[in-house]
């Protein structure tokens, strides 16, 4: 599902970004589905304004004693937990696939939260220029002093099992719920996305799995679903 939203930032020169997390992705279901090597192996979120951790994939190692402040007009969210990728995430089976999505979902909230987009990188697959474009501008985003509030996407596989095609990609059918985000410029929301429950408007993500880990490809529309928002 494409249903990405421009995220345009005049501060420090920052141009776009895609609030919505399937913004990784592309209309075209043959584009999507050419494997690729993985960058390697995220966290979750909200509430309010920044959105809270989920607990189950929060680093361990995070100094305990800084409390997590999630992003508001005064500033970016700050100690966000460090993504940690659970051992069913390397599993190739429909529930190991769900593992794995769950912490795509992670890394990307955090690169959203922080800025840092190393976690993501490291699962998503190099042929993904869009995902690239969207984390190489989120970064910009931060490095020009803006930051953004919330971007955090839950992503469920709709189907009871999955196989992998001819061209050995998997290709699970999912539905999407975004909370809504924001960019906050000088103290200011400069771009409000609302949240979008995703009713009717499942997708294609094409994943593959590769020496022992799933790597994300891309994500496409179904032809025929609710595209109101690409």
């Amino acid at each position: 599902m494409v249903r990405s939203s421009p995220l345009p930032a005049a501060a420090g020169g920052a141009l776009l970004a895609a609030l919505v997390l399937t913004g990784c992705g592309s209309d075209d279901d043959g584009a999507a589905a050419s494997p690729s090597s993985p960058a390697s192996a995220g966290v979750p979120l909200d509430e309010s304004v920044g959105g809270s951790p989920s607990p189950s994939t929060t680093s361990s190692s995070a100094d305990a004693s800084a409390e997590y402040v999630p992003a508001s007009l005064d500033g970016p969210a700050q100690n966000v937990p460090k993504p940690v990728m659970p051992e069913l995430a390397r599993e190739e089976s429909r529930e190991g696939a769900q593992a794995f999505l769950d912490y795509w979902s992670d890394a990307m909230w955090y690169a959203y939260q922080t800025g840092d987009t190393s976690y993501a990188r490291d699962i998503i697959s190099d042929s993904c220029d869009v995902c690239s474009d969207q984390l190489d501008l989120l970064e910009e985003i931060y490095q020009s002093d803006a930051w953004a509030v919330g971007g955090r996407e839950s992503v469920t596989i709709k189907e009871s099992t999955i196989t992998s095609g001819p061209d050995g990609v998997y290709k699970p059918v999912v539905s999407g719920v975004t909370e809504g985000a924001k960019l906050i410029e000088n103290g200011q929301v400069s771009l409000d996305v609302p949240p979008d429950s995703g009713a009717g408007d499942p997708h294609v993500i094409y994943m593959d799995y590769v020496q022992g880990e799933w790597v994300y490809i891309s994500a496409a529309n179904l032809p025929g679903g609710n595209h109101a928002d690409t």
